[in-house]
């Protein structure tokens, strides 16, 4: 019988299926969650928000999913129910991992294709990143023949971009216009956060792999179903096999994944980085950006019926969205299924 990572592993199936009604797991959150038809009050489970509009409660919402269906986290912990919904960690927290995961990265440098934009004295002016950035010399790997683009090291450990989380950039950076897989890493501790981000990198240095990874810096945030979180090209997801044997007996045994996403294996599972091209929902998280979705058609169902059902009107959300509401890991655009 195959398995999701035997299927990746040899490209998965060439079309995407079409998408149809929502998925078993997202039914069984439907259950657990209740909205009051006046649009001012929600709840997940024991967790119980309040706004004092339906837009505001929406959002409230989407921040109480995100920490109870989507990170894991107890219905009864105290939550952001005022949240805004941006799927970070919450603060104030501690960053008391943060040397262990920096000791962990097996590489200094990441090493970027950068167009050239000027010439200079002691290192020259290049694009990074959309930013006109001047570098030491020290800095610079290879200039081309006619010196319009060089290569230039940077930094590979980024403590301070992702609040919350210790983010690193492989060797390779990961393209910018690559259709982004996010493989998700459910860790309960400390101890297997650190050694699995140690182990996950090894990994995929050892594979000449493009990729950026983050691990939750803070050892109160633990457990999280995205306490590591690799982000691959979609065409290097042949590697995930090896990354699965990798972290074997490190990630949690018997987790339940997020329903946002498609397990490959106990504690490792994955989604393809959200397509949503309407204003408010470009550069958001897939834990956002599917939980900005769902609250939207519970919020929208319970204050404005219409005939459709609660089911009907969270499909139809997805779809807006670009999720295929069958495999909510998966967005309608995304180039294979898993």
């Amino acid at each position: 019988m195959s398995t999701p990572v035997d299927a990746l592993s040899h490209g998965g199936r060439e079309q995407p299926q079409q998408p149809g009604q929502l998925s078993e797991g997202l039914h069984n959150v439907l259950d657990r969650v209740r909205v009051e038809a006046d649009g001012l009050t929600a709840a997940v489970g024991a967790r119980t928000v309040t706004a004092s509009s339906p837009p505001a409660l929406t959002g409230h919402l989407a921040t109480a999913l995100y920490q109870i269906v989507h990170v894991g986290r107890p219905e009864t912990e105290s939550g952001t129910g005022t949240g805004t919904g941006t799927g970070r960690v919450s603060a104030p927290q501690s960053r008391d991992l943060e040397e262990r995961l920096a000791q962990a990265v097996p590489h200094r440098y990441t090493t970027h294709d950068v167009p050239v934009l000027a010439a200079r004295e002691g290192g020259p002016i290049v694009e990074l990143s959309g930013v006109r950035v001047r570098l030491d010399s020290d800095r610079l790997v290879r200039i081309s023949a006619d010196a319009r683009r060089a290569d230039v090291r940077v930094s590979a450990s980024r403590p301070m971009l992702s609040p919350g989380f210790f983010l690193a950039d492989g060797s390779l950076p990961l393209p910018p216009e690559s259709q982004v897989l996010r493989v998700y890493l459910h860790v309960e501790t400390p101890d297997a956060a650190v050694e699995t981000w140690g182990r996950v990198l090894h990994c995929l240095e050892e594979n000449a792999v493009a990729y950026r990874a983050k691990a939750a810096s803070s050892s109160s945030a633990l457990p999280r179903r995205d306490g590591v979180v690799v982000y691959l090209n979609g065409l290097n997801h042949a590697v995930l096999a090896s990354l699965v044997e990798a972290v074997k007996g490190i990630v949690s045994p018997g987790s339940v994944p997020s329903p946002f996403t498609q397990p490959l294996a106990a504690g490792v599972a994955v989604a393809w980085e959200p397509d949503d091209a309407r204003p408010g929902m470009r550069h958001t998280s897939l834990g956002e950006h599917r939980c900005r979705a769902l609250a939207s058609g519970l919020v929208g169902h319970a204050i404005h019926p219409d005939g459709r059902t609660r089911a009907e009107r969270v499909r139809d959300a997805f779809l807006e969205g670009g999720i295929d509401p069958s495999a909510p890991h998966r967005n309608v655009s995304s180039p294979i299924s898993l």
